[in-house]
């Protein structure tokens, strides 16, 4: 039994610097996690292909490669034609391949384990870190000889989050950890919306939803990003749960499961409602965190100061016609006095490179559609998660794509490979 709890503890660091990288005080501070992971996913392909007797890549993986490179190519033109020399999104090529293989590194460490990595398993661990996540952050904000614990080892501009009085885990923070919560909260809501196994079985489900809803109330303490997430994903549960039978009958399964739905949910609000009235730190948590609700039932009107920010004075946008095209090579708060991602990729690469991303994106939540059975309605959430988030800032939810890349499909349709001999893949 230990022993089993000391693996999952070691996997549960391994999918947690994956999906929150951080930096350690005692290596250099360009090392972080994502690349150690990286390293080990690096050794294990190579291992894998050379006990298969050649590597196997998939199409979705190739072909996806390839708008990558597309895209890196046409921001290094948009950075040479403007002479800013900026390859923030010039070298995302190997900011993609850096994801691939730390996704890769997951996948084997979780394997080394369980055999095969299914959804549901890879699903069941990115919550377990989510939740881990939360928990550590309200230590580190209640209790100081956390916060120094995490501060010794741990590198990851705490600094500035202090001085900003905003929550941090280890790598969860601000608008990044609120980003990476939301990709979680959806993949959440895709298993209780179609897993019947977890469905059927009562615990399951409780437990399940009990932790959509503390990644959504914690999470959105560190990140009112996760709100995003959060409103996703109960939207496709809610649905899910209430929609008839082919024919329209309803079972009495489905009014189990909708009744356990509603009185876990119910639940939740009474507990929570009840630890508002009795912690003053839990009240400062909940109002900063749904600070939107917060003003719309004591004011009237429905805004957070973030967004006032963002709609006041960082929707800006080229002068120059020809800037709109091909931008002017200029990214960031520090440059363009913005963090809205739809401004800075137009800013730095023009509608041209803007369009170039969102049809690579595009084509990594679809090309799932294929290699994982009911993962329509999850696919186009993600799509609409990664167009919402650009509205605040720009960042991308890749890492997501590449582990479901990696993990094994269902059998409703195996995506087909792509297999070539060790020697002319290596040359």
């Amino acid at each position: 039994m230990l022993r089993r709890i000391l693996i999952a503890t070691v996997l549960t660091f391994v999918v947690s610097f994956y999906l929150f990288p951080v930096s350690f005080t005692f290596i250099p501070q360009s090392i972080n996690s994502k690349m150690l992971v990286a390293a080990f996913g690096v050794v294990m392909f190579i291992y894998d292909s050379i006990c298969r007797g050649g590597m196997q890549l998939s199409r979705t993986t190739l072909f996806s490669a390839m708008l990558a490179i597309i895209f890196s190519l046409w921001c290094c033109y948009a950075v040479i034609h403007s002479s800013t020399y900026n390859y923030v999104y010039g070298t995302y090529i190997v900011s993609y391949m850096t994801w691939m293989a730390g996704a890769y590194g997951v996948y084997a460490a979780l394997r080394l384990r369980y055999g095969e990595v299914h959804l549901p398993l890879l699903t069941r661990y990115l919550t377990v870190v989510c939740l881990a996540q939360c928990a550590i952050a309200i230590l580190i904000d209640n209790y100081p000889v956390v916060m120094h614990f995490v501060d010794r080892f741990i590198e990851q501009g705490q600094d500035f989050y202090r001085r900003a009085h905003r929550l941090y885990g280890i790598g969860a923070a601000l608008d990044p950890g609120g980003i990476r919560f939301s990709a979680v909260l959806v993949l959440l809501a895709h298993q209780v919306a179609t897993n019947e196994k977890l469905r059927a079985r009562r615990p399951y489900l409780i437990m399940a939803v009990v932790a959509f809803a503390l990644i959504t109330i914690f999470g959105a303490v560190i990140s009112r990003t996760t709100l995003v997430g959060s409103a996703l994903g109960l939207a496709y549960m809610f649905f899910a749960l209430v929609r008839l039978r082919r024919g329209g009958f309803i079972t009495i399964q489905m009014v189990r499961t909708f009744a356990r739905f509603l009185i876990v949910v119910a639940v939740v609000i009474v507990v929570t409602i009840l630890v508002y009235n009795k912690s003053q730190a839990f009240r400062n948590y909940f109002r900063f965190g749904f600070e939107a609700f917060f003003n719309w039932v004591e004011t009237g009107v429905f805004h957070t100061t973030s967004t006032d920010t963002l709609t006041e004075r960082m929707w800006i946008w080229p002068t120059d016609p020809w800037a709109w095209v091909v931008g002017q090579g200029t990214f960031g708060i520090f440059q363009n006095n913005t963090d809205i991602g739809y401004c800075n990729f137009i800013l730095y690469c023009g509608i041209i490179g803007l369009t170039l991303f969102s049809i690579f994106f595009l084509y990594c939540h679809l090309s799932l559609n294929r290699k994982f059975n009911n993962f329509q309605i999850c696919s186009l959430l993600l799509i609409a998660l990664t167009f919402i988030i650009w509205i605040k800032v720009t960042t991308d939810i890749f890492l997501i794509n590449a582990l479901l890349f990696c993990i094994e499909g269902d059998d409703m349709e195996e995506e087909e490979s792509v297999s070539e001999e060790l020697s002319p893949m290596v040359s």
